[in-house]
């Protein structure tokens, strides 16, 4: 399995539901009035969400890599259940479960779920975004001629795992739709969301995994 692909991939996609849940917690005690609004602002649009779908690209560049890493599929999630299609993977998990499909290697990991910075774990966030980053604005921007305001976040702790992360919220609907961010490696992903559609009616067996047949199985599972 190409478990480089894998990381990535799911770490990424990681960043993108911090950008997602990062504006429901509050902010930082120097964080600027006009800071503070928005982020208000985006706490009263994400906390009536209870399931998202998109389409995402993500894009990971460093001097260290030869050429830049491209990604993108499409997500579906819903608190701490999700799934994620890209071109050679499938991963899905029922918040009980995970199936990580690498149709390249014809294989299936099965694991049990775990609520950590490997998974999608928005309540994560949502507990320890206020003590641990620092938020600023930083002025607006058009995108694909549409208007975006923009904040930028910077960890109050040393030893976080981003150096900083930059969001880009859609003023038409405050949805974010595009972030870039710095990892401790000196590392920058780049995330456009799009098709994005907010609480969606979501098919039933949307967050299970039918194995396929002669498919070697892996069981992690304790």
């Amino acid at each position: 399995m190409h478990f480089k692909h894998y990381i990535s991939v799911r770490v990424g996609l990681l960043l993108v539901m911090l950008a997602m849940s990062s504006a429901t917690s509050g902010m930082a005690q120097d964080t600027s009035p006009e800071a503070q609004t928005l982020a208000q602002r985006l706490a009263n649009k994400y906390d009536s969400i209870e399931a998202m779908k998109a389409h995402f690209v993500q894009v990971a560049r460093s001097s260290f890599l030869d050429e830049d890493e491209r990604f993108s599929g499409d997500l579906t999630f819903s608190q701490d259940k999700y799934r994620v299609e890209t071109g050679g993977q499938t991963i899905v998990t029922d918040g009980e479960t995970t199936w990580i499909h690498n149709r390249g290697e014809n294989q299936v990991l099965v694991n049990d779920y775990v609520d950590d910075e490997g998974s999608f774990s928005l309540t994560t966030f949502l507990r320890q975004f206020d003590r641990e980053y620092d938020v600023a604005s930083d002025g607006h921007e058009s995108l694909l001629g549409t208007l975006h305001d923009k904040l930028y976040l910077r960890p109050l702790d040393d030893f976080s795992s981003f150096q900083s992360v930059r969001l880009w919220i859609r003023r038409s609907d405050l949805i974010v739709t595009h972030l870039v961010v710095v990892d401790l490696n000196d590392v920058t992903m780049t995330f456009d969301l799009s098709s994005i559609q907010v609480n969606p009616v979501l098919d039933p067996h949307v967050f299970e995994f039918d194995i396929p047949d002669s498919v070697e199985v892996i069981d992690l599972r304790n």
